[in-house]
């Protein structure tokens, strides 16, 4: 119970101690004073110095109008004491904080300052609201400058100088019963003067270091947010950089498509000239042969001899209406000569001709030419939708649609088939799609258009491209087709 006692006792003399302040941060041995501390210890003597000049002038003053009745002539040892506080204050308070800023400085200088206000009101007549008002400028300028410690001893200073001036001071030889309640009044509120300005430094010190602490904060937090900034736009430069060779190598594969699909044409171009001009001729010098043949045997009487030439002949001209379209498919001649429509409509008929397969055309729009490269990509993407159809779809009918629109133009091949998943990517049958889907996209993104493809499993499959009328790389595109 007495432990409980004693520490909730000590404990309340605890919230009772004031707070401690630390005065300036002054440094280790061997360390500098920081610019900030030596700004503010330069502007505290420069506050001395303005003091001591003050007390002078006021001295100065007392001495000369005589303001009270115990105010002194001027005598030497006053002027020589005022001449030194002046040039004190010059020196020590003005001049020497340029070169010489140290804690020891302070001290001394206090102490000083503590021993010439004393003399100097000793010598005018014991001016005491002058000695006071001083005397706690001093405890102040020690509570923010030198700490606790050392303001509580500037203090016992100052009260040890006016205790010593008390024995030449008229009034208290004359009266000492009667002044000593003041004198003791004096040196207690030197001290409460200390307690309130060492707490109100402490105060002062405390919300200082949070707010440096603050402004630490915030510069650190600028700094990062430069730093992220310098890196976010880092990153963007090097995204700016990877954009620009994404689409520099989107260029470059563009042209590497554009050449494959020139020679593709160009060697469908040559292997149809070919086969026009040396198989076909070939095929019909042997069925102008076996015509000939059979002319000369008309008189013989060996039927199978007949007969196996018929089957030759008919062979002969199977092959060569095989031949023939083949190299229509190749490099039909319809699509230079008359345009997309007249070599759409052949090749469909021609396509689904004996095949079982229901096949119509639809025209929609103003009909037109199309630049050379807008009609060979929708052809070759007809043919090769029209060929899965053909060979994959199991359809028994297939629709062609083809739209002239004021800005583009739009094929649909859409047919009754057995589709397959397109949501998940996965036909019914890995050979439904094959290679004919990229091939179709690729041509349709090097004339600046797209493919869509949508089907799902029982429900047919619809083929879609649009082409704009002014896509990028018609030109180049148009220039392969027509060499």
């Amino acid at each position: 119970m007495k432990s409980a006692t004693l520490h909730a006792a000590a404990g309340a003399a605890q919230k009772l101690r004031p707070p401690r302040s630390s005065g300036l941060d002054w440094p280790r041995r061997g360390d500098c004073l920081g610019d900030a501390e030596r700004e503010r210890l330069v502007r505290y003597d420069r506050l001395m110095g303005t003091a001591h000049l003050v007390a002078v002038a006021t001295a100065l003053v007392a001495t000369s109008v005589h303001i009270d009745f115990i105010a002194r002539p001027a005598t030497g040892a006053f002027g020589l004491l005022l001449g030194a506080t002046v040039a004190f204050a010059a020196v020590y308070h003005w001049l020497l904080p340029l070169v010489w800023c140290s804690r020891t400085k302070v001290v001394l200088g206090l102490v000083i300052d503590a021993a010439l206000v004393t003399g100097v009101v000793h010598l005018t007549g014991y001016h005491m609201s002058l000695l006071v008002f001083l005397y706690y400028l001093i405890v102040i300028a020690a509570s923010l400058t030198l700490g606790s410690g050392g303001m509580y001893a500037i203090c016992a200073v100052v009260s040890l100088f006016f205790i010593a001036i008390l024995p030449f001071d008229p009034l208290m030889v004359n009266a000492f019963s009667q002044h000593i309640g003041h004198v003791a009044l004096f040196i207690v509120s030197v001290w409460l003067v200390g307690l309130v300005s060492g707490s109100a430094a402490s105060q002062l010190q405390t919300a200082e270091r949070r707010l440096v602490h603050a402004l630490g904060v915030q510069r650190d937090i600028a700094a990062t947010n430069a730093q992220l900034s310098a890196d976010l736009a880092a990153q963007l430069d090097a995204t700016r950089a990877l954009a620009a060779s994404l689409e520099r190598q989107r260029e470059q594969t563009q042209r590497l498509a554009d050449m494959v699909i020139r020679a593709q044409e160009e060697e469908r171009g040559r292997v149809a000239r070919e086969l026009h001009d040396e198989a076909n001729q070939l095929l019909a010098a042997l069925m102008t042969t076996v015509d000939t043949a059979d002319a000369l045997c008309a008189g013989g009487d060996s039927p199978a001899l007949h007969e196996t030439l018929a089957r030759l002949r008919k062979l002969a001209d199977t092959a060569l209406g095989g031949l023939q379209r083949i190299a229509t498919e190749l490099r039909p001649p319809a699509l230079d000569e008359f345009g997309l429509l007249p070599a759409l409509t052949r090749h469909v008929r021609d396509r689904v001709a004996g095949s079982g397969l229901q096949a119509d055309v639809q025209i929609e729009g103003r009909r037109r030419r199309l630049p050379q490269a807008v009609e060979l990509a929708l052809y070759r993407i007809a043919q090769e939708a029209l060929a899965n159809v053909q060979k994959h779809a199991q359809a028994g009918c297939v629709h062609v649609r083809l739209r002239f629109l004021a800005d583009a133009v739009r094929l649909d091949i859409s047919d009754d088939g057995c589709g397959f998943d397109a949501a998940l990517a996965a036909p019914v049958d890995a050979s439904r799609i094959g290679l004919g889907l990229p091939g179709m996209r690729e041509r349709a993104s090097i004339v600046g258009g797209s493919v869509e493809v949508s089907s799902q499993p029982g429900g047919g499959t619809r083929v879609s491209a649009r082409i704009p009328l002014q896509p990028v790389g018609i030109d180049l595109v148009g220039a392969a087709a027509a060499s």
